[in-house]
């Protein structure tokens, strides 16, 4: 069965249950997560066209690892950068700037959803993920609140399949 198009939903820095971008070896093993869950996108449920909302954290990752398998290891995939609304970025530091920056330029497209921040741009973003994908990626912490929380209940309400992550059990 050849589903498509699969978005990812994750957490912020500080959702993340350890010390993301301190503790090395937990990022290194949920990156290699995330990393075994796009290729299972593609292998079990056809995927190729890939979004990701941009965010600081578990989408960026994303980002990075699709355009990595795109352009190392020769996945035919795409990506999509859904971008909540045009000044996303105004007050992250300037490496996570050119970090965002850097992919937007590598994405095969770029989608703007909401010209001006708003209160619901965040949770408009996620839900224009999910409803153009059949897959959703949930790199999860368990807390039931949030944007995170919110996304994977949207996914089910839609009848998505979702590919957890427990950021808990990550060593």
């Amino acid at each position: 069965m050849n589903y498509q198009t699969c978005c990812c939903t994750g957490h912020r820095p500080k959702g993340f249950p350890y010390r993301y971008g301190v503790d090395e070896l937990k990022h290194r093993n949920f990156l290699e997560l995330l990393k075994e869950k796009t290729i299972l996108a593609y292998r079990k449920y056809g995927v190729t066209n890939f979004i990701s909302g941009m965010a600081i954290g578990v989408d960026l990752d994303f980002a990075e690892t699709v355009l990595y398998l795109r352009d190392t290891e020769n996945y035919p995939f795409s990506l999509e950068c859904a971008i909540p609304c045009r000044n996303q970025t105004l007050k992250w530091s300037e490496p996570d700037k050119l970090r965002y920056n850097s992919l937007l330029t590598r994405a095969n497209s770029v989608n703007l959803i909401s010209e001006q921040y708003t209160p619901e741009c965040m949770l408009k973003r996620n839900r224009y993920m999910v409803d153009k994908s059949s897959v959703v990626i949930a790199a999860f912490n368990g807390i039931e609140k949030g944007g995170t929380w919110y996304t994977i209940k949207y996914a089910k309400s839609k009848n998505k399949i979702i590919e957890l992550i427990d950021l808990c059990k990550i060593n």
